[in-house]
């Protein structure tokens, strides 16, 4: 059976490079695929860096990206959440392409008017979560510097309540982590008959892993931090437990980028540390220079996409016990967990990882295994059969 398929994504991140991989690998199998996207600007074509083809539309908000003050954005979420502006766009994309199946990913810029333009024209949705969108306004499920652990007022009157109004349209969810299908489970966000399934990103290095030495020096620990540099994801409070320990037992590599002012206020904390700021950095070249990979994340990570990849590379992950990342190790398997709350759990965890080879080995053996579930491949095919069985039902 040849369907065509397309995923509606909007921002650049973990999640879209699984969107791309995903894409790529349902193209690999005849199927046809197509990515919807919104930008500043309208084009369609073929996306450069996936040679996939692309329908971009030009985003019909208040604005597309930036700081803004607190009443824009309150007008952009009323837009986004209750209004139709993009619908005749959506139309005229499933008018084009004629989608078997859609599969919506990012949601915040696209809106859930691309399933009610899906239910109105037959074609079924599966929703895969891998942010807090349809229930916090932010889609972080975190404010003022802490993790909600319910819905806010504001929330739940612009985010929750448009969102309830359009998931019963949707007829499958998967769900990128047990915890994040935990949390939308207790808001009730999708009805409680939609079919659910559990399904992780899609990684597979540009190039072949390269064996490593077991560790890269000898007397002291390379340490890395990769992703976005913003207050969420803590390598504020990560160097700040790295001052406690000797310098000359760790260094630190820290790749990726954020806003210039907080990237150069962490430098200048880390200005007498052995830290160094890479900047961007490929996931190939980057993971194999260091031993250790800490996710040091305040918020509830969905998943945490760094902790499986350098993980499949032989690097040994530390997470944060939050959100859905002590799913990706389950500590001591395929890495260790600690506590942002308590310092002592990480430096505990750092001294294990530099002290106990028996440990490196059985956690890198263990990931030789495990990297089969993230292979795009084997993620293509279980998404497949989701899609197919939808198809079926529909005929």
């Amino acid at each position: 059976m040849v369907s065509r398929n397309y995923f509606p994504a909007r921002v650049h991140g973990g999640a879209q490079v699984s969107v791309m991989q995903l894409a790529q690998g349902l193209q690999a199998r005849g199927h046809a695929v197509a990515v919807l996207n919104v930008d500043d600007h309208a084009h369609r074509g073929l996306h450069a860096a996936s040679g996939i083809p692309e329908y971009r539309l030009r985003l019909r908000n208040l604005y597309l990206r930036g700081d803004h003050p607190a009443p824009t954005r309150i007008g952009w979420h009323l837009i986004d959440r209750l209004g139709d502006r993009m619908a005749a766009d959506y139309r005229a994309v499933l008018r084009d392409f004629r989608p078997d199946v859609i599969n919506t990913h990012v949601m915040a810029g696209i809106g859930t008017t691309i399933w009610r333009v899906a239910a109105a024209w037959g074609v079924p949705v599966v929703h895969r979560v891998s942010d807090y969108y349809l229930m916090c306004l932010n889609s972080g499920h975190r404010k003022k510097g802490a993790n909600c652990t319910g819905v806010c007022r504001s929330c739940r009157a612009l985010a929750l309540a448009p969102a309830r109004r359009r998931t019963p349209l949707v007829r499958h969810v998967i769900y990128v982590s047990e915890k994040i299908r935990s949390i939308y489970d207790c808001s009730d966000v999708f009805p409680r008959d939609v079919p659910t399934t559990i399904l992780t990103g899609a990684y597979r290095p540009e190039r072949p892993v390269a064996p490593r030495p077991d560790l890269l020096e000898p007397d002291r620990l390379t340490i890395g931090f990769f992703g976005r540099i913003s207050p969420e994801k803590g390598l504020e409070q990560l160097l700040t437990m790295l001052r406690t320990l000797p310098g000359d037992s760790w260094r630190l590599r820290v790749g990726g980028d954020g806003r210039s002012d907080y990237v150069n206020q962490l430098k200048e904390l880390a200005r007498d540390l052995p830290v160094d700021f890479l900047g961007v950095q490929a996931p190939d070249d980057f993971y194999a220079t260091i031993d250790t990979l800490v996710v040091s994340s305040l918020w509830d990570e969905p998943s945490g996409r760094v902790a499986f990849e350098s993980g499949i590379h032989g690097v040994i992950p530390i997470v944060a016990a939050r959100g859905g990342l002590p799913e990706m190790v389950a500590h001591g398997e395929r890495g260790l967990v600690f506590d942002p709350d308590a310092p002592a759990t990480l430096l505990a965890a750092i001294a294990r990882v530099r002290g106990d080879r028996a440990l490196r080995e059985r956690v890198r053996a263990r990931w030789l295994i495990d990297r089969h579930d993230y292979d795009p491949d084997v993620v293509a095919e279980r998404t497949l059969a989701i899609y197919e069985r939808l198809v079926e039902a529909r005929l």
